[in-house]
């Protein structure tokens, strides 16, 4: 490894989107050899070198076997549209063990419905619940994420969201849960 092969560090830990103390850890070195590797103050003997470059090298790899929107997606979308009752989405939600369903106008996402948006309804209206119209009660639409989105996007999205949709260009393909997600991590 020579002077410009370690002037590169800085900027291929960037583009990976590790921190320094990350890349540190990764390594084997401190986090201030770091810092003064990429600020050109240091010249790290080989085996030091070596070691972070094998570390830059092992999270490019682990970077490409990232799974994407398109990997994990299920592709096949059970939707309501908001002139169906809620009792619809009760019965599609029981028949496909699922606990959340989009609401559609044509191709465009208007809204969800969700099993804890249905349990408020059955405790305020009771049984009357499956006669209300999902427009009336749905709530916002799911994120829509584009298919080469990665695991990342996804799973923050996840943390406050039931579900995921997934598009290419303007039509949704897909869509992703946290079970889906679940399924995919190793």
């Amino acid at each position: 490894m020579n002077i410009n092969e370690m002037e590169k560090v800085g900027s291929i830990r960037k583009k990976l989107g590790i921190t320094q103390t990350g890349l540190a850890k990764l390594a084997g070195v401190s986090q201030s050899m770091i810092a003064k590797i990429e600020s050109g103050r240091l010249d790290p003997a080989y085996s030091k070198a070596r070691r972070i470059f094998e570390a830059l090298e092992h999270e490019m790899n682990r970077k490409h076997e990232t799974k994407n929107a398109r990997e994990i997606m299920c592709g096949r979308i059970i939707s309501l549209s908001a002139n169906d009752e809620l009792g619809k989405a009760m019965k599609l939600m029981k028949e496909n063990g699922i606990s959340q369903l989009p609401v559609f106008e044509g191709d465009t996402c208007i809204g969800s419905v969700s099993d804890e948006m249905i349990m408020d309804w059955i405790t305020t209206y009771g049984e009357k619940m499956r006669t209300v119209i999902v427009g009336d009660a749905m709530k916002e639409s799911f994120p829509i994420l584009p298919e080469d989105a990665e695991v990342d996007s996804i799973s923050s999205l996840l943390r406050f969201y039931k579900a995921v949709l997934v598009k290419k260009g303007k039509k949704i393909t897909g869509i992703i849960t946290k079970a889906d997600l679940i399924k995919v991590m190793k």
